[in-house]
């Protein structure tokens, strides 16, 4: 079994789907180390080490947090736990198309986000229209997300793929679609797309992932079993 692959190849294409936020963090990182190198007149070395310090401390912060756990590592292991290794195997076994369950798990994996508009809505003393339109559209994401992480489960035949992906997407958020001040943004937003797209499938092929099939259409064997 080739783990690494599971890791870095699903990892790097879902980073092209963040092509404009990581280039919009990048210039943030570079101008602040500009900034910081001419206010405090301090050299290179200076400034990476403070960088690193900040970094280090950012670390710490984040590893006794507990939403951090949660959000970052808790909720995309049982989430990928429950509506991956388990819904889709069962789904497939049932007689469903890959496609089928492609699209068709998500949504059961979206309706799962639905405390968020109680949530929101008794919690944080949101009006019910705008509790409704934020939930609505981190349902559709979520859909949207559920298809992909299906699709690697799937492909790669690794409950890691779909995980390393949710992990990485929770940390970024939804991604920088373009930038009123730099036009970069979105030209870099559009290639990461394009290249997402071109890589999606020969990215995700079984062979890159499994030594062996034993001559089943599926990485999973369901079609042989009893």
């Amino acid at each position: 079994m080739k783990q690494w692959h599971a890791v870095v190849f699903p990892l790097f294409l879902t980073s092209l789907m963040y092509a404009g936020s990581l280039l919009s963090k990048t210039l943030l990182l570079v101008n602040s180390w500009k900034e910081y190198k001419i206010l405090n007149e301090a050299d290179s070395f200076d400034c990476i080490r403070d960088a690193l310090l900040k970094f280090f401390d950012w670390t710490i912060s984040v590893s006794s947090n507990v939403v951090a756990w949660r959000n970052y590592v808790v909720a995309p292991f049982t989430e990928e736990l429950v509506f991956r290794a388990c819904m889709v195997p069962l789904l497939l076994c049932g007689g469903f198309k890959p496609y089928n369950v492609v699209f068709l798990s998500p949504i059961f994996f979206s309706l799962a986000h639905l405390n968020h508009l109680w949530e929101l809505y008794s919690r944080q003393n949101c009006s019910m229209l705008k509790a409704v339109m934020v939930v609505g559209l981190q349902l559709g994401y979520t859909v949207i997300f559920g298809s992909y992480a299906s699709l690697l489960f799937i492909r790669t035949g690794h409950l890691v793929a779909p995980t390393i992906a949710h992990i990485f997407c929770n940390i970024m958020g939804l991604p920088l679609l373009f930038s009123r001040a730099k036009g970069t943004i979105t030209m870099a937003f559009v290639s990461g797309l394009v290249g997402f797209v071109w890589l999606l499938f020969p990215a995700t092929a079984p062979d890159l992932y499994n030594d062996r099939t034993d001559n089943c259409h599926c990485w999973q064997g369901y079609c042989t079993w009893n």
